[in-house]
């Protein structure tokens, strides 16, 4: 028999579920475990099929180019554009994507793309 039933007097069962002829009938506290499972499947259901819209934290960002000139740094170049009081390294990182470097060696004739400030 599934659930806990327990024999009370005059042959009424109580438990989670009680059989009668072969069925099975919930009680109260059965049919809201039911929906609230039925409730959290639906829901992951729903959130696994649904497209979430992507966000971005920045909008467009202006720039301009500028041409790697013989004995140009990363950093020396990145300090000489940021703002006074700004972290250089921020600028370095920023300098990085825009621009899909995979280190921060520049190569002299090289162009990039530098955030207008």
């Amino acid at each position: 028999m599934a659930g806990t039933a327990v024999m009370m007097d005059k042959g009424v069962m109580r438990g989670s579920a009680a059989r009668s002829h072969g069925t099975m009938r919930l009680t109260a506290r059965g049919k809201l475990v039911v929906a609230l499972l039925a409730a959290a499947l639906t829901w992951a259901g729903i959130s696994v099929i649904s497209p979430v819209p992507a966000h971005s934290e920045s909008g467009a960002t202006a720039v301009s180019s500028y041409i790697v000139r013989p004995g140009d740094t990363l950093w020396s170049y990145a300090s000489s554009i940021t703002p006074a009081g700004q972290d250089v390294s921020n600028t370095v990182d920023e300098l990085i994507e825009l621009n899909d470097l995979e280190s921060g060696a520049l190569q002299a004739g090289q162009r990039i793309v530098v955030p207008q400030r």
